[in-house]
């Protein structure tokens, strides 16, 4: 049996030009744990009960949001272990929130392996939550867009219903032998999709910021194919690709969420000496990402509909001087690619076009650095 107590007080203020943000937070979980088997270790049970409590001020210029979550609940987990060969893990909550009353939570967890490295992995479940839709969205207080909520339940926090969404993972991961040591390729598969969102609409005018509930699909799926391998002595490389489509429904059409990259790819070289010198090398990719539309905006202050793709290299070169010590010297963005102008109207910070929430890539360029590195253990 355990019992975990916890309690957090949080206060920030943000200034923003002329917005402020001053936001104030105490939280309190208590958690009540059982935990033992049904006959045998084979079969593992855990319930208990939890408390979560909740209470958030905001004052965005001169509107205050003010909410209290009461959240009490009860959960239940069974563990099936066969051999260590399969695993299979059920579990399932009830709680009673204060305003949206009672709701369900059931989640699913498979592991097996049919032989020795091949591991087949897969989950799915249900999950529900308040969007914080300020402290979850500070990039917009940074432009000159107007906040507008389109709240259809005024005693819900910010007039929003609750997201709910179900989730799915499928992982498949095979190890093999290359060269002298233990390689790993791997497959990923995640998918989302939304019972209710809240969206954050940047695309219906570029000088306003719309906050409403999902009307219609949204859902994110995201693939990735990994290998990790050390086809050399002291030297591993790891490679990554990944594709991600996440769409969500804007007013009544469908349309990728914005800065987000539909391909992203991944390299890591790294390779030490037996004198101790450590040589790293990373290249990453980022494929076009949809900028939200500024197409009404005066020509000067339109961006493309679409970023243009990019890659950054960093480098790093190590040399361990005694066993704890280390010298190391690196560059960040090898290349000193920037995205151009990423402030719109910059030289107006007060002006109806600012904007400098519309950055899809690095702001700084090439970037040198080194130090020294002390290990205590």
């Amino acid at each position: 049996m355990g019992f975990q107590l916890s309690g957090v007080a949080h206060r920030q203020d943000a200034y923003f030009g002329l917005t402020d943000y001053l936001a104030d937070q105490q939280s309190f979980y208590a958690n009540l744990i059982y935990q033992s088997i049904l006959g045998s270790t084979n079969h593992q049970y855990r319930t208990g009960i939890s408390f979560q409590a909740d209470n958030l001020n905001e004052t965005v210029g001169n509107v205050l949001y003010e909410r209290q979550e009461l959240v009490p609940g009860a959960f239940l987990e069974y563990t099936f272990n066969h051999m260590d060969i399969f695993t299979a893990v059920a579990g399932f909550r009830a709680d009673y929130h204060n305003i949206y009353g009672l709701f369900f939570t059931p989640r699913l967890h498979l592991r097996y392996e049919p032989v020795p490295k091949t591991v087949i992995r897969a989950s799915a479940g249900k999950g529900q939550k308040t969007a914080s839709i300020f402290a979850e969205n500070m990039g917009i207080f940074a432009s000159s867009r107007s906040i507008y909520l389109e709240q259809e339940k005024p005693e819900f926090p910010y007039g929003l219903e609750p997201e709910t969404a179900w989730n799915y993972g499928l992982n498949f991961a095979q190890g093999f032998k290359l060269g002298a040591a233990e390689s790993v390729f791997k497959l990923d598969y995640y998918y989302t999709r939304f019972l209710n969102q809240v969206v954050v609409d940047l695309d219906m005018n570029p000088q306003e910021v719309h906050f409403y509930n999902l009307e219609g699909e949204s859902w994110s799926s995201s693939f990735q194919v990994q290998m990790d391998m050390e086809p050399l002595e002291r030297y591993d490389i790891r490679l990554a690709y990944r594709l991600n489509d996440v769409q969500t429904t804007y007013g009544d059409q469908l349309m990728p969420r914005p800065m987000v990259a539909k391909h992203r790819a991944f390299i890591n070289m790294a390779y030490s000496t037996k004198d101790l010198w450590s040589f790293d090398i990373t290249w990453s990719w980022q494929g076009a990402k949809r900028i939200p539309s500024t197409e009404s905006n005066p020509e000067p202050y339109r961006l493309e509909a679409y970023s243009p793709a990019y890659s950054l290299v960093n480098l790093q070169i190590g040399k361990t001087l005694f066993q704890r010590l280390e010298l190391y010297a690196g560059i960040e963005n090898l290349f000193g690619f920037v995205q151009e102008d990423p402030i719109l109207a910059s030289e107006d910070p007060f002006g109806p076009w600012f904007d400098s929430s519309l950055i899809w890539g690095p702001v700084f360029g090439r970037k040198f650095y080194g130090g020294l590195r002390f290990r205590i253990n």
